[in-house]
Formats: C-alpha cells, structure tokens, sequence
C-alpha cells in the first residue's frame, strides 16, 4: 500500500494560472512522498469521477490540495469560465422568455464548474460517499488553498449585494441557491463531513507571496526588490489576508443507541 499526495487546481482567473502553485506545491512534497499527482480540473462532475478513479486497495490519499477561487458555499473550480458564463446567460434567458424565474435546480445544474455545499446533498454525490471516504488514509487532510472557503452561514445575492428574492431590480440567478439548505455551511466544513477528514480552509481573502532569499514575501514586496514581477517559475504561495488556514473537522453524527 502507497500513500501519495494529489493536487488539484482550478482556473485562477485574475490571479493567474493556479499551476504555478500546484508546480510549487508539488515540488515541496516529492521529498515527503514516492507519487505526487497534479491535474487541473474546472469541471464539478470531473472531481468526483477523478477522485472515484483511485483504487484504494494500491494506493491512498494522504494530502489532497485544492486550489480555487472560493464564493462562499462553494468552490469555483471553473472560475470566470466562459462556457459555464454562457450557459448561465442562457439560462436566465430562456428563464425571462417563460415568463418565468431562475429556480433552485435550474441553478444546480448549471453551475458545472462549482462544487457546491448543495451538491453534497445530491443522490447522484451521496451515493458515491462511502466509497470516496475510503481513498483516504486515516489521518489524511484537504486543504483548500484559495479565499473564503471557511465563511460560514452564506447566502447568495444577485448584483454584488442584493439578498432579497423579491427584489426585481435585478436578475434573479443566485438567489435562487437561497431556496434551500439556507444558509449554508462553509465549505471547507462540507468537504470535510463528506470525506470525513479534517480540511484546512481560509476565512478571509487571500494573497499571493513568493519565495525569495529563503523567505516568503509579498509579489509586491518583491517587485519593489528587484524591480520586476517574480517569474513563475520561482516558489508560490497562498496565504490567507487574515489569520492563517484553519482546521474544520468532520461533524460525526452520534449513532441512536439500541432500545
């Protein structure tokens, strides 16, 4: 039996390429373990079949790092991506063409490129926990290398701020992730009940740093030194803007006892 390291990075949208992390992170944890995979994913239903592929009687997880945007109750793997753009503005479209409004299933379906706290709820995910929990190590760990994905109690809003479902000033897309399991749990706490392994996650923003004369510095702070953005193939780094990454541990239900 093997233990391996697996790193998974989404699109970094404003921020870049998240490869140049997971090339950084990867280069960290060869000396720790004999396989260390990276794949970018940007697609929900490509997590789960990437991660259903692994045989655990060969080899387990002992670390699974993920880099992605976060937006409260889920992780955007397909951040800013155009295709799933699109098909959100075919959707309200053909919504507003009814008559009608965006509800809570049309807007599950739709967001292919976020694993959401709601998707954990899905038939099609649940049935697939038990054996999931199994490609982990007993004292395996997630950590989601991105922003906010330990904010807790999140609801959706539509134009940056606009909670209300009645409100027709503006579209009506998030919002209608509100519809149920409102509000929802961080997150990095999702991730966690369902593979049953502590994850690590940020509760604030988060920042880019680099590797520089042994230490880790701001790419600002870098540019001021040496005059120029650090190239990506030096050492980066997230670090939350707040505090550092926190541990959320699986909430295990307690067993009825027997009568």
């Amino acid at each position: 039996m093997e233990n391996i390291a697996v790193i998974i990075y989404g699109d970094g949208g404003e921020l870049g390429s998240f490869q140049i992390f997971a090339r950084s992170l990867k280069s960290e944890l060869k000396s720790k373990y004999k396989r260390t995979e990276s794949i970018h994913i940007n697609r929900d239903h490509k997590f789960f079949e990437f991660l259903g592929a692994f045989n655990p009687g060969k080899e387990k997880i002992a670390e699974l790092h993920i880099f992605s945007h976060a937006i409260g109750a889920g992780l955007f793997l397909g951040y800013k991506d155009p295709v799933v753009a699109r098909r959100r503005e075919a959707v309200v479209e053909r919504a507003k063409r009814d008559k009608k409004r965006v509800n809570y299933d049309m807007a599950v379906r739709t967001e292919t490129g976020a694993i959401q706290t709601d998707d954990f709820l899905l038939p099609r995910i649940t049935k697939q926990k038990a054996s999931l929990q199994k490609i982990f190590t007993d004292d395996a760990f997630i950590k989601l290398w991105g922003c906010n994905s330990g904010i807790v109690d999140w609801v959706y809003s539509d134009n940056g701020g606009i909670a209300d479902p009645h409100d027709k000033s503006v579209v009506y897309y998030w919002r209608a992730f509100n519809e149920r399991n409102t509000p929802k749990p961080a997150i990095a706490q999702a991730i966690a009940d369902f593979f049953d392994c502590s994850v690590y996650g940020a509760s604030s923003g988060t920042s880019i740093v680099v590797k520089h004369k042994r230490k880790w510095i701001s790419t600002q702070a870098f540019k001021n030194k040496a005059g120029k953005w650090p190239s990506g193939m030096l050492p980066h780094r997230l670090v939350p803007d707040r505090g550092d990454f926190r541990e959320y541990k699986p909430v295990r239900k307690a067993k009825s006892s027997a009568l």
